[in-house]
């Protein structure tokens, strides 16, 4: 991810095909949803990126749950990202901080300078 830009993931949820027909995931009904940034996978102090449903100035997280579509839309913004330079470990997490937290994704993040030409 560039340093300093914004960055936008979506993450369409869905089952093993069935028929030719892959139905959506079903997203429970109020579920949380959130998205940090830490300096190790083990970490557990304050992120250095956390991003809600709650629109802030690190992002917001959209949440899509039909009959035909399961996604969840995750945009993080510029200012989050300006002065990260390094390698970090990331997680989508439903139902953080409750028994049953759930991490959708996780993994390496790479945030690297972006010469501007």
């Amino acid at each position: 991810m560039p340093a300093g830009s914004a960055q936008e993931w979506a993450f369409t949820l869905s089952s093993a095909p069935t028929g030719g027909y892959t139905p959506p995931w079903p997203i429970p009904g109020g579920t949380t949803w959130e998205y940090v940034v830490r300096t190790t996978p083990t970490d557990d102090t304050t992120p250095l990126i956390e991003v809600t449903t709650t629109s802030s100035s690190a992002g917001v997280i959209t949440v899509t749950s039909t009959s035909l579509l399961s996604q969840v839309l995750l945009t993080v913004t510029a200012s989050a990202t300006a002065s990260l330079d390094g390698t970090y470990y990331h997680t989508l997490w439903m139902n953080p901080s409750t028994s049953g937290a759930y991490a959708w994704v996780t993994g390496v993040l790479i945030v690297a300078g972006n010469p501007q030409p």
